[in-house]
């Protein structure tokens, strides 16, 4: 019986499906699964009953996991005790985020990994729905979001804001110019998705300004909303730190109360790990 095992076996328990829990701990579906099998086949017992919805587990995985969650709690408070001797030289640190809030997140973590090249950074992106799920879940150390509202349960450590800009084409009238939002009326806009922070804040000043946009994209990605307005499909308001990373040549405009835009770091309410922990460090100076 291996710890990596029990570890996959209580990622299965707990998700109460396969797929899920290969996710969480970032492996393919097929190792986590001859895993669990290996561990089924020394034991001489099945863990899990598949269901139509996932598993469940059997009398004998409801008794093991009792157990396995004990030994993987006591190593992980061994592992914490000893990265406090090494400095916290080694571990993993998982990261989640969404597209539109990833700009700067690159480089903080390229530096981490100078700094620290034995702590191994796991990466994930995904809506914003999907990254509170997966702060709540515990499958990740710390997410870096933009919020509509304080998600339940999680420890939220808000960043300096910043304004949003008015991207054009760049020999469009506006470029160089301070303006008022008011101007934009009429113009399509490219609109980040429906369910984030970026949204609601464009839709909130647009609506005081006495206007609603026209959405003839809803994208999240930088350098593809950099893209279209290059080529003149629509005018965009993003933040300013989407204008300092390179990508499709692009105008902008200020505005003269621009609206802010800001993000925060969530952590799981049991806490980080201690690479965890160390990366908060770096991540707040984003």
């Amino acid at each position: 019986m291996e710890l990596r095992q029990l570890e996959y076996f209580a990622a299965v328990a707990r998700h109460r499906h396969f797929t899920r829990a290969a996710e969480s701990l970032y492996v393919t579906q097929p190792a986590l699964s001859q895993q669990v099998r290996r561990l089924e086949a020394e034991l001489g017992l099945a863990l899990f009953r598949r269901t139509s919805k996932g598993v469940e587990l059997t009398p004998a995985g409801a008794d093991l996991l009792v157990h396995a969650e004990k030994i993987l709690a006591e190593v992980a408070q061994a592992r914490a005790e000893m990265d406090r001797h090494t400095g916290v030289s080694r571990g993993v640190v998982r990261v989640a985020t969404t597209a539109a809030d990833a700009p700067r997140l690159p480089a903080a973590l390229a530096a981490f990994h100078g700094d620290h090249p034995h702590i191994q950074i796991a990466l994930r992106q995904g809506s914003a729905a999907e990254v509170v799920a997966l702060v709540q879940a515990g499958a990740v150390d710390v997410a870096v979001l933009a919020l509509t509202e304080p998600p339940a349960g999680l420890e939220v450590v808000p960043l300096a804001d910043e304004p949003l800009r008015v991207v054009v084409p760049v020999d469009d009238e506006l470029a160089g110019t301070t303006i008022a939002l008011d101007q934009l009326r009429g113009r399509p806009f490219i609109l980040a998705e429906p369910g984030t922070a970026l949204r609601d804040t464009v839709l909130q000043a647009t609506q005081e300004a006495g206007f609603s946009p026209l959405p003839l994209f809803e994208v999240g990605d930088p350098a593809t909303v950099r893209f279209l307005v290059r080529e003149g499909l629509g005018v965009g308001l993003v933040p300013a730190s989407w204008l300092e990373r390179p990508g499709p040549v692009v105008g902008a405009a200020d505005l003269a109360d621009p609206p802010r835009h800001r993000l925060s770091l969530l952590t799981p309410s049991a806490g980080a790990s201690p690479a965890g922990r160390l990366l908060l460090e770096r991540l707040a100076e984003l």
